[in-house]
């Protein structure tokens, strides 16, 4: 009886432990920055000089992946430390690269399609053919990791992701391209970035670093 209060105990803290790992808002911040990287390839790749029009997009990404990874290192990790998951965890990450790998070679298939006119032939409307290819391969996606990793604002972040570009096409009536695609990008990537700093603000104050602790006792 001990020894299944004992395993139960293991699994609360593990559960615990991993949702923590989702809470701080990092990711959100992460991604939105990526999102905003896509702005000046789809908007300004013609107005900016060369080799700037190349080079702003990689750059933004690379300072993602910087921020991202200092701020695991030097906010995160002193706070809850390292923490190793059990089997069932595990799959989990398992399942969600198995996901995005199959969802990155059905995306090639789609692109090749696309590129051989394969949509024209079915006289489908560009925007049902828009909608549909977002939502099958950005939405449904995040989604299913979301669902894998039990990573609930990742839903929303799916949904918004999935509808950028097709927003930034309807805008255009209103906005001149291709400066629609510079708003809504931009604009869904400060959102998400908001959403992590929320995020990030509540983790910091929920969970103060170890010797703030041992200061405070």
């Amino acid at each position: 009886m001990n020894n299944i209060n004992q395993v139960d105990s293991l699994e609360k803290l593990e559960q615990k432990a991993w949702r923590i790992n989702f809470e701080d808002g990092t990711f959100e911040i992460y991604l939105g920055i990526i999102i905003i990287s896509f702005a000046p390839q789809l908007s300004l790749f013609d107005i900016l000089p060369i080799p700037i029009n190349v080079l702003l997009g990689p750059i933004i990404i690379g300072f993602a992946l910087a921020l991202f990874l200092l701020s695991k290192r030097y906010l995160i990790k002193p706070r809850i430390g390292n923490v190793k998951y059990g089997r069932k965890r595990k799959k989990r990450k398992q399942k969600t690269v198995f996901i995005l790998t199959i969802n990155m070679l059905l995306l090639f298939i789609i692109f090749l399609l696309t590129s051989s006119g394969f949509w024209d032939d079915l006289n489908v409307p560009w925007f049902l053919e828009l909608l549909f290819i977002q939502s099958i391969f950005v939405t449904l996606p995040l989604c299913l990791v979301a669902y894998y990793l039990q990573y609930n604002r990742l839903y929303i972040i799916a949904v918004l992701m999935g509808s950028s570009i097709f927003i930034a096409v309807l805008s255009s009536t209103f906005i001149i391209p291709p400066f629609n695609f510079l708003f809504v990008f931009v604009t869904i990537g400060v959102l998400i970035i908001l959403m992590g700093v929320i995020s990030l603000t509540k983790f910091l104050r929920k969970y103060p670093k170890q010797k703030e602790e041992a200061d405070n006792l």
